[in-house]
């Protein structure tokens, strides 16, 4: 940025307006590379997040380049060129009507939809086609829609390219990416709202002379939800390395959980009678409970049975003694005599 205005030029910048010349000696800002940013859209992702979809993709690109390199067995050649984060709508509007776009689910839960987009170009399609049928892979200038055989074909190549994903992702999550369908229409892309967030990963693809673009469109719900499993995840290894650590932060539940009320009722007994007889009862009448006098009540903690205890009084209050400890499935005592 420019220093502070020398007395000189302040006075020229003065002489200017009173003139009506624009004649001001200012030191020039360097060429400075600008980015426009929206307020009123703040981006979801930190850099260094977006840095590591960056990682990611750097390595799936040149997997594929393997892939594509040996299910066609000619030369191919993937590079990836940007990562940025834009709104869907923007991602949507600069595809053409026609496209080959595949809707991949990061999800293994049927009843939640992690969704991406995978668009290739045409001609890339229509040459991966080409080689797939017998041809040299040569580079085809075809303006049409795919017919239902080339989609079928297409659907195989673009799947063993989906599979791909889940070997770069293992090294920091394990992921399931699956190929839902093909669509060839760009306007009919569902799954993804207009105003989502949305994370596009460039690539460039040579096929033999033919050039091309792959866009990888990740929504940023999916985005957010990988990257909260990858934190849990990455917390849990730390403290599994880490057992003097794990064992202060127990020790801290604990403590917190331990300043929490409860209340402890103690049970009788129970018994089951008809509406009929029950809106009968009356003063002095008596209710036969399902156990003997002498026997020990349940006390109860939130619904469940923790103890059982023997009546009596304390401070000329009621109270009950506790005699036994009911064990349970999670407890660590329970395990060990059930081994």
């Amino acid at each position: 940025m420019p220093e502070i205005l020398s007395q000189s030029q302040i006075d020229s910048l003065l002489n200017s307006l009173t003139q009506g010349t624009e004649v001001l000696d200012v030191p020039e800002v360097g060429d400075t590379k600008v980015k426009e940013y929206d307020f009123r859209s703040p981006k979801l992702f930190t850099r260094e997040q977006i840095k590591l979809v960056h990682s990611i993709y750097e390595n799936y690109a040149k997997l594929l380049s393997s892939h594509i390199t040996a299910t066609l067995q000619t030369y191919a050649h993937v590079e990836i060129v940007e990562v940025e984060e834009q709104k869907y709508y923007e991602f949507n509007n600069a595809l053409p009507d026609s496209v080959l776009a595949g809707i991949i689910d990061f999800s293994d839960d049927e009843r939640d939809e992690d969704l991406a987009i995978i668009d290739i170009s045409k001609d890339i399609g229509f040459c991966a086609i080409d080689r797939l049928l017998g041809g040299v892979g040569q580079s085809l200038e075809i303006d049409r829609e795919y017919t239902e055989i080339e989609l079928v074909l297409l659907d195989n190549f673009i799947r063993g390219m989906v599979r791909l994903m889940k070997n770069v992702w293992s090294d920091y999550l394990e992921v399931t990416p699956e190929l839902k369908k093909i669509e060839t229409n760009s306007r009919i892309l569902q799954g993804i709202s207009a105003d989502d967030n949305v994370v596009i990963v460039v690539m460039n693809i040579q096929l033999n002379e033919t050039q091309g673009i792959i866009n990888l469109c990740i929504s940023g719900d999916t985005l957010e939800r990988i990257f909260k499993k990858r934190s849990a995840q990455t917390r849990r290894n730390i403290r599994k390395e880490d057992p003097e650590t794990e064992a202060q932060r127990r020790s801290k539940i604990i403590k917190e959980i331990s300043k929490t009320e409860l209340e402890i009722v103690g049970v009788l007994g129970t018994v089951e009678v008809p509406l009929k007889e029950l809106m009968d009862l009356e003063v002095g009448d008596t209710i036969k409970l399902d156990k003997p006098v002498d026997s020990l009540i349940d006390l109860v903690i939130e619904d469940v049975t923790w103890f059982r205890g023997q009546m009596g009084v304390f401070r000329k209050k009621k109270a009950s003694v506790i005699r036994e400890s009911i064990k349970r499935r999670s407890d660590p005592e329970y395990d060990r005599k059930h081994e």
